[in-house]
C-alpha cells in the first residue's frame, strides 16, 4: 500500500488543501507556503502519540473552532494489506483510506470506514460494555427478526452481528469507526508498523542521536532488524552468572572465619541482654545482572576515529540519510510493507555534486518496485527536480489575503500532451522530455514567473537588461529566463510552467533573414530548401499554441503572451540598438578572441551598451512585471 492522496484541513498554514501522491512527490514553493506543513501534519497522523498532541496553536490562524483533520487514501492495497486491515478493507477493495481529528476540545481521534449496519454501528459506537449490552438488548425488543441471540457477553454479542452482518451485506453503508490508537507508528510498533511506516527526516534531525543504538533511534532499528543478539546474551548471561557465583564462593572463603568471630563476639554480648534471638553475620548476596549487549558509532577519519558530532553537519547529514535508506531496504525486505520517507530540505549541508547523488539514489530506490519506497521531499534545491518527471513536482503558492490560502498546483504528462495537440505527436513528447534542458528547467520551476526563449545567449541579452536596472533585477524579483533549447521546444517548456501555475511568457525568432544569410555563406539550395521547411514548421507550430494566425514567417509583433523577432534577435540589435554590436566588438577585443553566442559576453554587452534600450526590449520587460 501506498500514499495515493492527502487532505489537510486546518492545520497551520495550510486551511483546506488536497494533495495527490507519486512513487517520488517534490513539494516545491517559495518559502512559508506550507512544505514542511505537509510533511509535520503527516508525521502527526502516523507517529503522533502521547507528547506529540495538537494545540490551538496548530490551528490556521486562529480558527479555534474548527477542527484540525488529515486524511490519507492509500492505493495499491495488497492481499497481506487487507489481511491486516481486515473489516476496513474487504477482499474487492483497492483503496483504504483514514483520518485523524483533532476537536475543540482537545481529544484526538484516529478512523477509517468500514460496512455496517447502522444500528449496530450505535452500538459499538458505546464505550462500555453495559451500555453496549442496554443498547443491544434495546435492538433485539425493537427488531426481533434480526434474530439476534441473548447477550452473554460483550465479544459474543459482536461476533453475532458481524455474522449478521457477513448475510446481509445489501443492508450495509459506510459509517466511520474509530482505530486503536497505535494502528499505525512507526516509532510505536503499531498494527500496521511493517506494511506501511513512515519516517519523517525534519532539518534539524540530529545525526548524533539517531547514530545511538537506542531502541527509537534510526540506528538501533537498524541493529534491531540486522543483528540477532539472542546467542550472544545468552552467553554473556551464563558468564556473568558463573562470575557471581565464582564472586560469592571467594566471599565465603575469605570473610568466613573473620564473620563467625564477628558473630560469636557479637551474640555474647547480644545474649547478656535478650535471650532466645542471636545475630548472624555473612556475605552479602553479589548480585550482578547481564548488561545489554549495545553497539558504537563513530567515523574513522583515515587512521583518526571520532565521534559523530565531531563530524561536519555534512557528514552528519550524509550518515543520517544513509542510515536511512538501509533502514528502508531491510524494512522492504523483512515485512514486504512500504517505507515511506519523507525529507526536509535533502540539499542541507550537501555539496552540490552529493546532493545530485542522493538525489539519484532514492530515486532509484522509488522506481524499484522491489524496493517498496515511496519518497517526498520539501525542497529548494533543482538538484531534486527532474524535468521528465514535472507530473511528481506539486507547487505550493500563497495568496497574500489576511489569512492567505494556499494552492497547490499539479500537471500530468496527459494535460500538457492535450495543450500541445494538433501542435506536437504525442509520442514526440515523451522522448522530448528526457532532452529536455534539465538544469535549466529544473531551476525555473522555483521562479514566480519565468520568460521562454530559445537559446542561452537570448537568456543573457535579457538578464543583462534587468542588470541594467540594478544588479540581478530578474532574479531577485523571482523571474527566470528560460532556454527552452531550440524553437521547436518553447511550446512544450511553456505548457509544462504554464500548467505548475507559473505565469509565462514567450519571445522566439521568426528567422525570417535566414535565406539571404544562407547564400551568403554558399550554402547549398536544397539545405536551404530543408532549411526553410524548418522554419516554417516550427513558426506555424508556435502560432497555432498560441492561439495566432499562421504565417510562414511571421511579422515582428508584441501580443499579451509571445513576442515575435522578425528575424533573429542579434539581427534585430544589429539594426535597433547598434551601441550593443559595438559593446560586443569592444568585449572581443579586449579578450582577444571572438565570444560569439557566449553567455557572458553578450549579458556584459547588453549591461555596458549605451544608447537607447530598443523599445521592444523595453515592452517585453514591461510584460514581465506585469505578470
Amino acid at each position: 500500500m501506498k500514499i495515493h492522496s492527502v487532505s489537510i484541513k486546518n492545520y497551520r498554514s495550510l486551511k483546506d488543501v488536497d494533495i495527490i501522491f507519486d512513487s517520488v512527490t517534490t513539494l516545491i514553493g517559495p518559502n512559508g507556503t506550507g512544505k514542511s506543513t505537509v510533511l509535520r501534519a503527516l508525521d502527526w497522523f502516523f507517529n503522533g502519540g502521547k507528547g506529540c498532541e495538537l494545540s490551538n496553536k496548530d490551528c490556521s490562524f486562529g480558527t479555534i473552532d474548527e477542527n484540525i483533520e488529515v486524511r490519507v487514501t492509500f492505493s495499491d492495497l495488497t492481499e497481506k494489506d487487507r489481511d491486516a486491515l481486515e473489516k476496513y478493507a474487504p477482499d474487492e477493495a483497492t483503496t483504504f483510506t483514514a483520518w485523524k481529528i483533532h476537536y475543540t476540545d482537545g481529544t484526538e481521534v484516529l478512523s477509517a470506514n468500514l460496512k455496517s449496519y447502522p444500528p449496530f454501528a450505535k452500538i459499538r459506537s458505546k464505550n462500555s460494555a453495559a451500555d453496549k449490552k442496554a443498547e443491544y438488548n434495546q435492538l433485539r425488543l425493537d427488531d426481533p427478526t434480526l434474530g439476534l441471540p441473548t447477550w452473554s457477553n460483550q465479544e459474543a454479542a459482536l461476533d453475532a452481528m458481524t455474522a449478521w452482518e457477513a448475510r446481509n451485506t445489501d443492508k450495509l453503508i459506510e459509517s466511520p469507526a474509530n482505530l486503536q490508537t497505535n494502528f499505525f507508528g512507526f516509532n510505536s510498533n503499531g498494527k500496521m508498523s511493517g506494511l506501511f511506516d513512515f519516517v519523517l527526516v525534519t532539518a534539524d534531525l540530529r545525526a548524533s542521536e539517531e547514530a545511538q543504538d537506542a531502541k527509537a533511534s534510526i540506528i538501533g532499528r537498524i541493529l534491531e532488524r540486522s543483528i540477532d543478539r539472542t546467542a550472544a546474551d545468552e552467553e554473556i548471561k551464563k558468564i556473568v552468572e558463573e562470575s557471581r557465583e565464582a564472586q560469592q564462593k571467594v566471599c565465603d572463603e575469605k570473610f568466613g572465619a573473620q564473620l563467625d568471630s564477628i558473630t560469636t563476639q557479637l551474640n555474647r554480648v547480644v545474649s547478656s541482654y535478650s535471650t532466645g534471638r542471636s545475630i548472624q553475620v555473612v556475605p552479602a548476596e553479589v548480585e550482578l545482572k547481564a548488561p545489554k549487549t549495545t553497539f558504537n558509532v563513530s567515523v574513522l577519519d583515515g587512521v583518526t576515529e571520532t565521534a559523530v558530532d565531531g563530524q561536519g553537519h555534512g557528514f552528519q547529514r550524509t550518515l543520517l540519510i544513509s542510515a536511512l535508506q538501509v533502514l528502508a531496504e531491510s524494512a522492504a525486505v523483512e515485512t514486504e510493507g512500504v517505507f515511506c520517507l519523507a525529507i526536509e530540505e535533502p540539499e542541507l549541508f550537501q555539496h552540490p555534486t552529493q546532493a545530485q547523488a542522493f538525489a539519484r539514489v532514492l530515486r532509484t530506490l522509488a522506481d524499484d518496485p522491489n524496493k517498496r519506497v515511496q519518497v517526498v521531499y520539501a525542497t529548494h534545491s533543482p538538484y531534486f527536480i527532474e524535468a521528465r518527471h514535472f507530473d511528481q513536482i506539486r507547487r505550493l503558492t500563497r495568496s497574500t489575503d489576511e489569512k492567505p490560502i494556499v494552492t497547490i498546483h499539479r500537471s500530468t504528462v496527459d494535460n500538457v500532451k492535450k495543450c500541445l495537440m494538433g501542435i506536437q505527436d504525442p509520442e514526440s513528447i515523451d522522448r522530448q522530455l528526457d532532452a529536455l534542458t534539465v538544469g535549466q528547467l529544473s531551476s525555473a520551476l522555483f521562479a514566480s514567473r519565468a520568460l521562454v526563449v530559445e537559446g542561452t545567449t537570448e537568456s543573457a541579452v535579457f538578464y543583462g537588461l534587468g542588470d541594467r536596472y540594478a544588479p540581478a533585477k530578474l532574479e531577485s524579483a523571482g523571474v527566470a529566463v528560460v532556454p527552452a533549447n531550440g524553437k521547436s521546444s518553447i511550446p512544450l517548456t511553456h505548457a509544462i510552467l504554464k500548467s505548475l501555475g507559473i505565469p509565462c511568457y514567450a519571445v522566439f525568432d521568426a528567422d525570417s533573414g535566414f535565406e539571404a544569410r544562407a547564400l551568403a555563406n554558399g550554402k547549398n539550395p536544397s539545405k536551404i530548401s530543408e532549411e526553410r521547411a524548418s522554419h516554417v514548421t516550427a513558426n506555424k507550430k508556435l502560432l497555432k499554441y498560441f492561439n495566432m494566425s499562421e504565417d510562414d514567417f511571421p511579422a515582428q509583433t508584441i501580443e499579451s503572451s509571445v513576442a515575435i523577432f522578425g528575424d533573429h534577435l542579434e539581427a534585430f540589435l544589429d539594426s535597433e540598438w547598434p551601441e550593443w554590436t559595438t559593446s560586443c566588438a569592444a568585449i572581443e577585443r579586449s579578450a582577444g578572441i571572438s565570444l560569439k553566442k557566449n553567455q557572458l559576453a553578450y549579458r556584459t554587452a547588453t549591461i555596458k551598451a549605451e544608447g537607447t534600450v530598443p523599445e521592444m526590449l523595453e515592452q517585453i520587460m514591461r510584460k514581465l512585471e506585469e505578470m
